[in-house]
Order: structure tokens, then C-alpha cells, then sequence
């Protein structure tokens, strides 16, 4: 968030229709913490590189997510996630028309649903700005090659960058990250951003100290933070992210696993600059999703509105497995609120970005 951000505007002109609509969002529910202008075309110009997937942390009202969005190629996705509901719903209907950008509400750590990602702007979440933030892990969230955007830092030409008259621990937490390529760009005399390069090792080997990828080894639950769990590998360090602890939804690690428990995991990829294992338990486990695929495609089938949002409904049509029915599938018939029945067909589902798409039975 940038201090007097929607303020910057003032004297701009000639800024892409879906920006000028986002700001005028952020100006009427009194939202002064949107994207500087100057982040803004870095992030247009970024988003237009990107190849399949953006992601951003900190809604606010949508600016930031307009210029990325307004910069995007067709075909690509965005999502970004606004902890705060009230914002989060405004930006939802900045976006209404736009099935592309997804807006989720809750901790910024939801971005790990739809990653990874080719683009990752973090800006409400995961910039270890704060001692209670810990840091995005770009080796789990960004495609090797792909770039991480942290904002809202004040221009330092010090080895050791400093503010408020100490040293910047958090810019030097990504400057000197070991899976990344960052550099600081300075966009103002009061602002510069960090864009980083996430490294192709990461994942790249095969194997490595006698582990593959693929195969399936069994540990030990050393430690378990917020972010995922460590596990020991006779000695060697495993690490398992929440999104590959379960096929479900993980408020927390300490709900599936505990301290002291042997864990039977697949190998995903090496980390050869921690030196680490990344470990998958979810890989092991049946997906219901893939099984729903099998027994409902193109079936009718019985459902309960979970959400209603500006661009259509989600109906929960299992346990785990939600669908979208998109507004425009409900044209000519009454919008169906939250707990209500629903009958829908089950049109398309995409096993690899996890969606599921309804439509209201005939």
C-alpha cells in the first residue's frame, strides 16, 4: 500500500478505462492506499510479459490490479487476494466483467491456491516488511523464470540499505535471496520497487543425494510453522508447503500433521541452495476432484450456493469441490443466495487450475 497512493492521481491523465474505474472505487469508499502511478506502468509493463499466471497479495480497490490486468495478454489469469471484505467486494465489482481476475478475501497466504505464477506482486502480505509477516516463498509460488514484485521502498544507493536510520532487513531479505535474481529499481525520489527473477535451478535436477523426483520416501516431522513443515529425511531436510499437505483446505499445518510423526511423502524438486527436499503427502492421496471429473461431467447433479459475487455463483457440488456458475448462465432467472439448493450441469472441469464450471440444469 502507498502512503496518499490514490492522492497521486490527481494529475494523471490519459490512464487505461479499467484503472480510471478502479480509482474511482478507491475515491468514493474513502481508499487512500492505492498503487502509485509511477508502480503502476512497471506493473503494465510487467503484466504484458507475463505468460499464463498473475497473482497479487493486497487488493486495496483494485488499482494496482487494474494496471496489471489492463497490461495482461488475452487468455491470461489474474488473482489477487484483499483481506479486508468491504474492499474486497468493491474490487470484485471493479472486475465484474472481467471472468479473467479473480478477487479472494481472506489471508494473503490464499495465493498459494492458484499459484503458481508467472508474475507475483506482493503488496498486502508476505514482504516480511512487518515481524509478524513472513516472507512469500518464491521457489513454491513463482515458475522458474518467473518475477516477484515487492513495493513501496524508499531509494538507497547504500550496500547496506537503510530506513528510519537502520538496516532495511526485509530489502536485504530479497536482494539477497538465494533463489532469486532481485534488482532495485528506483521510480521516484521517494519510492523504489524490487523485482526479482526467480532462478531456474530450483527444480530443474532430477535427483540429488540419492533422492528423485517421484519417489516416495518416508520422515519424521521436525517443526512445524505457519508457512509448511520441516521433515527429517534420515538427516536430510524435507519441506512441505500447506498447499501439498492435504488435497483439501489447510487453515493451519498443526491440523494434519504433528511433531514427531512419520510422514509418507513424494519427491517434488530440489532446493540445492538451502540444501533442501520438497516433499508432497497431497501427491500420495486420491484427488476427489479428478474422481467428482470421472463420475459428474456432464451429468446434472445436486448443489448448495456457497458465494454469490458479482460475476455469477459458487455451488458446492461435493465435499471439497466447488463450480462457478457465471452470471451470465443465469440470465433471464433469479440470482440463487447463499444456501439455497441448485440443481446444475456440470459443463467443463480443469484438473491442472483446479476449476470447475456449472451450469444451471435445464
Amino acid at each position: 500500500m502507498s502512503i496518499s497512493g490514490t492522492d497521486a492521481y490527481a494529475k494523471e491523465s490519459h490512464l487505461p478505462p479499467l484503472v480510471e474505474r478502479a480509482l474511482a472505487a478507491a475515491r468514493a469508499h474513502g481508499f487512500a492506499h492505492s498503487c502509485r502511478p509511477e508502480q503502476g506502468r512497471l506493473l503494465h509493463a510487467l503484466a504484458g510479459g507475463a505468460g499464463e499466471a498473475i497473482g497479487e497479495t493486497g487488493t486495496g480497490c483494485g488499482v494496482g490490479l487494474a494496471w496489471l490486468a489492463s497490461g495482461a495478454r488475452e487468455g491470461m489469469r489474474l488473482v489477487s487476494v484483499e483481506r479486508d471484505p468491504e474492499r474486497a467486494r468493491v474490487a470484485a465489482e471493479v472486475f465484474a466483467d472481467r471472468p479473467d481476475v479473480e478477487v479472494l478475501c481472506g489471508d494473503w497466504r490464499r495465493i498459494e491456491e492458484r499459484g503458481p505464477y508467472d508474475l507475483l506482486v506482493l503488496d498486502g502480505g508476505g514482504t516480511a516488511k512487518v515481524e509478524d509477516d513472513s516472507p512469500a516463498d518464491p521457489a513454491r509460488l513463482l515458475v522458474p523464470g518467473g518475477r516477484i514484485v515487492i513495493d513501496d521502498f524508499t531509494p538507497s544507493a547504500d550496500r547496506l540499505p537503510l530506513h528510519e536510520g537502520r538496516v532495511d532487513r526485509a530489502r536485504l531479505h530479497w536482494l539477497r535471496h538465494m533463489a532469486l535474481e532481485t534488482v532495485q529499481i528506483p521510480l521516484a525520489r521517494d519510492l523504489a520497487t524490487l523485482v526479482g527473477t526467480r532462478r531456474w535451478i530450483a527444480g530443474a535436477e532430477t535427483s540429488w543425494r540419492n533422492f528423485e523426483q517421484g519417489q516416495v520416501v518416508r520422515g519424521v516431522v521436525r517443526d512445524i510453522q505457519n508457512f509448511g513443515v520441516f521433515v527429517d529425511l534420515d538427516g536430510a531436510e524435507g519441506f512441505v508447503t500447506v498447499p501439498e499437505l492435504s488435497r483439501h483446505h489447510v487453515e493451519h499445518p498443526a491440523d494434519v500433521v504433528h511433531v514427531g510423526q512419520e510422514v509418507t511423502a513424494e519427491v517434488l524438486a530440489f532446493e540445492l541452495f538451502r540444501p533442501q527436499v520438497r516433499l508432497s503427502l497431497a501427491a500420495l492421496a486420491p484427488d476427489p476432484l479428478a474422481e467428482f471429473a470421472r463420475e459428474a461431467l456432464g451429468r446434472v447433479v445436486p448443489g448448495t450456493v456457497t458465494k454469490a459475487v458479482p460475476f455469477g455463483v459458487f455451488v458446492r457440488v461435493a465435499e471439497g469441490i466447488e463450480g462457478l456458475v457465471h452470471h451470465d448462465a443465469l440470465a433471464g432467472s433469479a440470482v440463487p443466495g447463499v444456501g439455497d439448493e441448485l440443481s446444475v450441469e456440470v459443463s467443463d472441469i480443469n484438473l491442472p487450475r483446479r476449476r470447475v464450471v456449472l451450469r444451471p440444469a435445464p
